[in-house]
């Protein structure tokens, strides 16, 4: 064999070796860039199903948001309504014939007195309790009606021994507020949430 055969013959494995490590290069690229498009795929896919579930979740809180400030405002209405029927109950009471007033009045102070207190009437009750101190002997309590003027808008004030106790349709109704608060959803709306 001549060199210039065996040159040939060493150029020809040459490029034959070289077109094999090129096919060789081609595939491992061509599959590397299959996997690589398929991981890209997979991660779009799964940065969608991400997105979509951020957004039922957003979707969800909001949803869940707009009912509890929806509930919220029936509350407050219901509330309003509640406390509506309770101010209307406080100026009926303020609005009984007189003697029954006084007989309402001299019987929440006979259950909050102590012996030796004294009543001071609110100078708007100072005609409507004129017989309060007799109702209030009658019944055995031993009080006495004092002649300065009770600090208070409507009833009595009960003091002595270190304790000062208000009688009046507010603070009535004040001493049962949630009880009478429930009582009146209950007629309002057929429930006691307020």
């Amino acid at each position: 064999m001549a060199i210039a055969d065996i040159i040939s013959r060493i150029a020809d494995d040459a490029r034959a070796e070289a077109d094999g490590i090129i096919a060789s290069a081609k595939r491992r690229a061509a599959e590397r860039e299959a996997e690589v498009r398929a991981q890209a795929t997979r991660e779009a896919k799964r940065l969608a199903d991400l997105a979509d579930e951020q957004a039922r979740v957003e979707a969800g809180t909001l949803l869940a948001n707009a009912r509890l400030s929806a509930r919220d405002r029936l509350l407050s209405a219901k509330r309003e309504r509640a406390e509506a029927v309770l101010e209307s109950v406080r100026e009926r009471v303020e609005s009984l014939p007189d003697g029954e007033y006084a007989h309402l009045i001299a019987r929440r102070v006979a259950a909050s007195a102590l012996p030796g207190q004294i009543v001071r009437v609110a100078p708007a009750d100072r005609d409507r309790l004129a017989t309060l101190g007799s109702l209030l002997s009658a019944a055995g309590v031993d009080v006495r009606v004092d002649d300065e003027p009770a600090e208070a808008a409507r009833g009595v004030v009960l003091e002595g021994g270190g304790v000062r106790v208000d009688v009046s349709p507010a603070s009535l109704i004040a001493t049962r507020r949630d009880e009478l608060l429930h009582l009146a959803a209950e007629a309002l709306f057929g429930n006691k949430e307020v």
